[in-house]
């Protein structure tokens, strides 16, 4: 085999996928190979006229990284380190640093190799994992990251089990109302944080540390919870002042390997197997040590081995066609998930990617595998969360959507389309503001406006209309979800209120009426004990003269005075049957029902025919609205507005009524109108009272004062008024309003 070590270096250099850039001892780049040159999407000569300053998310990393390098405490070893590239597009690029001295042939250090792991792809996978398993916790009030909240004076408040499992040594002071300061110092007492040290005053420096960190909170930080346990930790300050504590297991993210550490040892270096394999025969020229130890074969013993020997997925026929397009030209790299097989039997799953090699007097292909257990573990977890959030939003018996910031829907749950009798796929890509009454848009857009990334999740209780027209209550919670400041999705989720409403608001109309009962007892006894009395006294009064009289033997006034105790007998008699009318109609139950209120208009009408006929009464209007409401209180409400009007007409004046309804603000507004001798403004209000007579004449005017009190409860029992316009001239004008329930 004919090829040198400059060869084979340059080789590895060139067809290498981590992005290698060589820097001189002045800090400027003189060498990118082809990979760093994709990375970071500027030419090699845009890279050879930068500094490596310009490379960096944040401009300081290149003379951190400098110093943590130069500072000796390492000895020969590399520096690994974790920074974010800055591309040429303006994206942030994670990536694992590995950087190390290049030395030449006298020992004599000319400048520094990097080499750079992309971990966008990883840390993809476990962002998303992430936000996965944060939607699902959000929507549903369970957790499966560790969570706690701690109050302005930094005690604890609440937990989840995740939290404690995280801290399982810490687990016994993890308790509501013990301070965090108490907690931390507990773990270290117990050992649970092993880059804490091991003597009290590493102890006291770590301390002092994580507090800071607690209470000014920043970025998330990486933290050391067991041997090979490792936690982000993600704090955050609360309008008042509580502190919201996210705990994240990223132990797999940790595990990751760095695949490259200096130029000079990249066979040996890097943690991604590396072969040289031999295009003619097949056979192994080299493996570096990640290779060695993975297959858990020698150096030697992999020199004798076939690559076919290695692979558990497929034949020496299908290999040769898989590394075909490499061999005639056609393509430079190709790329295939296997597996590989070790020396004690056991599998493992890795991405191999083969390219040939240039400039070398034999045909040798270079080949990278990759272990990728933990990536496809990683792909596992995320799916099964996936599975069981599907589970879980398909069982649950609320309505669940996931749609973009406009609403538009990506995601419905089968108990939303069960509800709008809409398949799921036609559901997908319209608004789900489609789907709600026209009266609640208003309130619904600005409430969905008014989530923010402080505030990003809130309820409201709005009506929507289900499949077949029923008109469902429902509390739906919304959570909208922030990149930053920007929103990308919201989660929504509601759960059918209308039996707990329906409940509460019969417990309201009850609470109304016993409300009203009360007050009219009270009424009752006043009136018992007053107007009563009234009569009963001018009784007892005549009675005792019509005794003083006929003991004295006068019998002149006599008949006089038995006149005026019969005439007081059936005044009480008729006060006393116009209390029994009034509580038999002012205090029964409303029996709800629906109909035209112009059959209840003409039923009054029709009850008055006699009366109507002697005075050539007549009604008018447009009442063509369908109402709920008790039908019979509903006519004997009307029926006494109308009576009134007949009765309290101007001489020589038909009377002329008018009666209309129409829709306002949601209420229903009936007026009735009358040509008659009018009420005055002062007295709106007392013609209301129980017995309360604005005219003495009896033989003109009769009744007992029941009428308009009768209709103040009818209007009350169904949640509603009644009043006098008291700027209608002539005659008079009654205003009566139902509400919403009434329409």
């Amino acid at each position: 085999m004919k090829y040198t070590a400059d060869s084979l270096l340059e080789a590895l250099y060139e067809t290498l996928p981590d992005p290698v850039v060589v820097l001189g001892l002045n800090r400027n780049i003189l060498a990118a190979n082809s990979a760093a040159i994709s990375f970071f999407g500027y030419s090699e000569n845009e890279l050879l006229e930068m500094r490596p300053s310009q490379l960096y998310t944040d401009p300081e990393e290149p003379n951190r990284v400098r110093e943590e390098f130069f500072s000796g405490s390492r000895g020969e070893r590399p520096l690994h380190r974790r920074v974010t590239f800055l591309s040429k597009k303006g994206e942030a690029k994670p990536a694992e640093l590995t950087l190390n001295s290049l030395k030449s042939d006298s020992g004599e250090a000319v400048g520094l190799v990097t080499v750079i792991r992309d971990l966008s792809d990883v840390m993809a996978v476990e962002q998303e994992k992430l936000f996965a398993e944060g939607l699902l916790t959000e929507a549903f009030e369970s957790i499966s990251e560790g969570f706690a909240l701690f109050d302005d004076a930094d005690r604890l408040v609440v937990c989840n089990e995740a939290y404690r499992n995280i801290y399982a040594l810490s687990a016994p002071a993890i308790k509501k109302g013990e301070t965090y300061e108490a907690i931390l110092r507990f773990g270290l007492a117990a050992g649970q944080y092993p880059s804490a040290g091991t003597t009290q005053a590493s102890h006291e420096a770590w301390l002092r540390t994580a507090m800071a960190t607690h209470r000014n909170p920043g970025e998330p930080i990486i933290d050391k919870v067991g041997p090979d346990r490792w936690i982000q930790v993600e704090e955050r300050i609360t309008k008042n002042n509580y502190r919201v504590g996210m705990r994240t297991d990223v132990s797999a993210l940790r595990r990751i390997k760095s695949e490259a550490e200096r130029l000079g040892h990249i066979i040996e270096g890097v943690s991604q197997e590396v072969y040289l394999i031999c295009l003619k025969n097949g056979k192994i020229i080299n493996a570096n040590k990640a290779a060695r130890d993975n297959l858990q074969y020698s150096l030697a013993e992999l020199c004798e081995m076939n690559a076919r020997d290695l692979n558990a997925e497929y034949s020496g026929t299908e290999i040769a066609n898989m590394i075909a397009p490499i061999i005639s030209g056609d393509a430079k790299v190709v790329t295939s998930d296997t597996r590989h097989r070790r020396k004690d039997g056991s599998v493992y799953p890795c991405r191999v990617r083969v390219e040939m090699m240039d400039d070398t007097t034999e045909s040798v292909m270079l080949a990278f595998a990759e272990d990728i257990t933990e990536r496809l573990e990683i792909e596992r977890a995320l799916e099964r969360k996936q599975q069981e959030f599907e589970t879980l939003v398909q069982n649950l018996p609320d309505i669940i959507t996931r749609s973009r910031p406009d609403t538009t829907l990506t995601y419905v749950n089968a108990n939303y389309a069960e509800f709008t009798g809409i398949p799921v796929e036609k559901m997908l890509g319209r608004k789900f503001l489609e789907f709600a009454p026209d009266e609640i848009l208003e309130e619904l857009t600005a409430h969905l406006e008014s989530l923010t990334p402080e505030n990003p999740i809130r309820t409201i209780e709005q009506p929507i209309c289900n499949k077949d027209g029923e008109r469902r209550w429902y509390l739906w919670s919304n959570l909208m979800v922030f990149d930053g400041t920007t929103p990308v999705e919201l989660v929504s989720v509601g759960r059918d209120n209308t039996e707990s409403r329906n409940a509460q608001e019969r417990i309201a109309t009850q609470s109304r009426e016993l409300t009203l009962r009360n007050e009219a007892l009270e009424q009752f006894g006043s009136i018992v004990s007053h107007d009563l009395k009234a009569p009963l006294r001018q009784i007892r009064v005549f009675s005792e003269m019509i005794k003083e009289d006929s003991a004295a033997g006068k019998t002149d006034d006599l008949a006089n005075y038995s006149a005026h105790v019969v005439e007081r007998a059936r005044a009480m008699e008729r006060m006393i049957s116009s209390l029994f009318s009034y509580s038999q109609l002012a205090y029964r139950s409303v029996g709800w029902s629906r109909f035209p209120l112009r059959d209840a208009v003409s039923e009054a009408w029709k009850n008055l025919a006699m009366q109507a006929e002697e005075t050539a009464a007549e009604i008018s209007g447009n009442v063509d609205l369908t109402v709920s409401a008790d039908f019979d209180l509903m006519i004997q409400l009307l029926q006494n507005l109308f009576a009134n009007a007949i009765k309290y007409r101007r001489k020589e004046v038909p009377p002329q009524i008018q009666v209309s309804a129409v829709l306002r603000n949601e209420e229903i507004e009936i007026a009735v109108a009358d040509n008659g001798i009018g009420i005055d403004p002062k007295h709106a209000e007392v013609v209301f009272d129980v017995f309360e007579r604005l005219h003495s004449d009896e033989h003109r005017y009769d009744g007992a004062g029941i009428g308009l009190a009768l209709c103040r409860r009818i209007a009350q029992s169904h949640g509603g008024s009644i009043a006098i316009d008291t700027n209608f001239r002539p005659g008079t004008r009654f205003i009566i309003r139902l509400p919403p329930k009434a329409v």
